[in-house]
C-alpha cells in the first residue's frame, strides 16, 4: 500500500483544468445559460419534451434483455474500489436570494458572466455517502451506447429496481430525459461520438427550484430535472471504439475533441449555472483548487489535452468532494504504451507501469493501491458504478461480455427488473482481475 504520489496529484489536477477547458469551447451562454454543449437540440433527439413511452423492457417490468455485442478479444475484466466514501462537512451551495441579504454566508458577489451570486455553506451529517448521498446527474460524451440501466433500492431494502433505462434497440427509454441544450427527450441513436458535445441523463420528473431559500434556479430548462439520490447503480453496454478524425465540434466546423467521457456529478453543480462551468459561482469547491465540494465523480475520462498527460489508449477514474478533495483521478500520460500490456489486459498501475493482478482498492482520505488507470477498450463493454450506502463504498467496473464474472451473473448480460440484495453485495465484492 502506497499513498498516492505528489506526481499523480499534480497530475490529476492538470486533468481537471484539461476537462474545464475543452468542455468551455461548447458554450453555455451567459449566466444562467441558455443551455450548454450546442444550445438547440437533445443528444440528437428531435423531439421537445420528454418521452415515458417504453419498448416494454422497463424498470418496472422485466428489464432490457440482452443485447448484441460486437466480437472482440475478452478481457479479465477490471475494478477499481473507492472505500470509506461519506463523512459530515459542507460544501458551498447557490442560492435565489438579492444582494445583501444575510443568507448569503458564503459569497455576496458576482458570477463568471458578472451576474449576481449568492451563496450559503450547505452541511450534512450524514455518513453514508454523503456528498454522493445527494441528487446526482449523469454525463456522457464520445461514446456510443447500446444499452443504459439506473438501479436503487426501494422500501424494501432487500431488492432494488430499475428504475430508469434506455435501450438502443428501440431507441426509446422510461423515466429518462437526455439533453445537450434546451430540449428533451428519451428517444435518441445512443451515438454519441459524431460530435463532441456533453449530454445530461436525468429522471423525467422536473426539478422544483426557484424558492428562494434553498437552490438556484437557473433558465435552463433542458436541465431543470432530477437526478438520483441515495444508493444508486448504473451499469451500461458501450463503446469507445470510433475514428477520432469523425469527430466534429460541437457547434460544428471541424475537428473536434476526441475524448470518451462519463461522469457522474452533484445535480446542483450543472444547475448552478453554465452547466457546471461557472467558475466563479458553483459548489464545486470552496478553495478554488481541487473539487472539495458538492461531489464529482469522472468515472471514466480519456485525456486528449495535447499534454504529457494526455494518451487517448488510457481512461482515468477520479472521485472528487468535501471529504478529502480528489481522490484517485490517476493518468498514464505520453510514457504509457498500451502495446505493453497484454490483450486481456484491463486495470493498469500507472506509476508502476504493470497490470493489476487483483482489483486496486483506493481509500477515501487513506492510501491507495498504486495508481490505478484503465486501458481504453477495444469493442463493446459493460461499464459500472455502484454507490452504496450500506457499505460506504463506490465500485468502480469495466466487464468484458464474454467473460462475465460470477458476482455480476445476476445482473449481466439480461439487465433485468430487480436485482437483489445479495446481488449488489456480489457486484461490490468483485476485485477484477480475479
Amino acid at each position: 500500500m502506497t499513498k498516492l504520489s505528489r506526481q499523480f496529484v499534480h497530475a490529476a489536477l492538470a486533468l481537471l483544468a484539461c476537462a474545464c477547458g475543452s468542455a468551455r469551447e461548447e458554450g453555455t451562454g451567459g449566466a444562467g445559460g441558455t443551455g450548454g454543449a450546442g444550445g438547440t437540440g437533445g443528444a440528437g433527439a428531435s423531439g421537445s419534451t420528454s418521452s415515458s413511452t417504453s419498448s416494454g423492457d422497463t424498470g418496472g417490468g422485466g428489464g432490457l434483455g440482452m443485447h448484441p455485442t460486437e466480437p472482440s478479444t475478452p478481457t479479465r475484466g477490471g475494478t477499481m474500489t473507492f472505500t470509506n466514501v461519506g463523512a459530515p462537512g459542507w460544501w458551498p451551495r447557490r442560492i435565489d436570494r438579492a444582494s445583501g441579504d444575510p443568507a448569503c454566508t458564503y459569497k455576496d458577489g458576482t458570477d463568471t458572466w458578472g451576474g449576481h451570486c449568492c451563496m450559503k455553506e450547505q452541511h450534512t451529517t450524514s455518513t453514508t455517502l454523503a456528498p454522493f448521498d445527494e441528487e446526482m446527474t449523469l454525463i456522457m460524451k464520445a461514446i456510443r451506447l447500446k444499452q443504459l440501466a439506473i438501479y436503487q433500492p426501494g422500501a424494501d431494502a432487500s431488492s432494488w429496481s430499475m428504475i430508469s433505462s434506455w435501450d438502443a434497440k428501440s431507441g426509446h427509454g422510461s423515466n429518462l430525459v437526455v439533453t445537450e441544450g434546451q430540449m428533451t427527450s428519451s428517444d435518441f441513436t445512443g451515438d454519441l461520438t459524431q460530435k463532441d458535445c456533453v449530454n445530461y441523463f436525468m429522471q423525467e420528473a422536473s426539478f422544483a427550484c426557484g424558492d428562494g431559500k434553498d437552490y438556484y434556479c437557473p433558465s435552463d430548462p433542458g436541465i431543470n430535472h432530477l437526478g438520483w439520490s441515495g444508493s444508486k447503480l448504473i451499469v451500461f453496454l458501450a463503446s469507445m471504439t470510433f475514428d477520432d478524425a469523425g469527430v466534429s465540434k460541437c457547434d460544428g466546423g471541424g475537428q473536434g475533441h476526441a475524448g470518451p467521457w462519463v461522469a457522474f456529478v452533484a445535480s446542483e453543480l450543472i444547475r448552478d449555472g453554465g452547466r457546471k462551468w461557472n467558475g466563479l459561482c458553483n459548489c464545486y469547491s470552496k478553495t478554488g483548487s481541487v473539487g472539495d465540494g458538492c461531489g464529482e465523480i469522472n468515472v471514466f475520462e480519456v485525456v486528449l489535452d495535447n499534454n504529457q498527460y494526455s494518451n487517448r489508449e488510457f481512461m482515468s477514474t477520479g472521485v472528487r468532494s468535501y471529504q478529502a478533495g480528489h481522490v484517485g483521478g490517476n493518468v498514464c500520460g505520453e510514457g504509457c504504451d498500451r502495446d505493453a500490456f497484454a490483450d486481456d489486459v484491463e486495470v493498469v498501475d500507472a506509476c508502476a507501469k504493470k497490470a493489476y493482478t487483483s482489483g486496486p482498492e483506493i481509500e477515501v482520505g487513506g492510501d491507495a493501491e498504486g495508481c490505478p488507470v484503465w486501458r481504453r477498450p477495444i469493442g463493446d463493454r459493460y461499464f459500472m458504478i455502484l454507490l452504496d450506502e450500506k457499505q460506504r463504498e463506490i465500485q468502480v467496473a469495466v466487464i468484458h461480455p464474454e467473460k462475465i464474472p460470477a458476482a455480476a451473473a445476476e445482473m449481466l448480460p439480461l439487465l433485468p427488473g430487480a436485482l437483489s440484495r445479495n446481488a449488489i453485495d456480489a457486484l461490490l465484492s468483485m476485485r477484477l482481475p480475479e
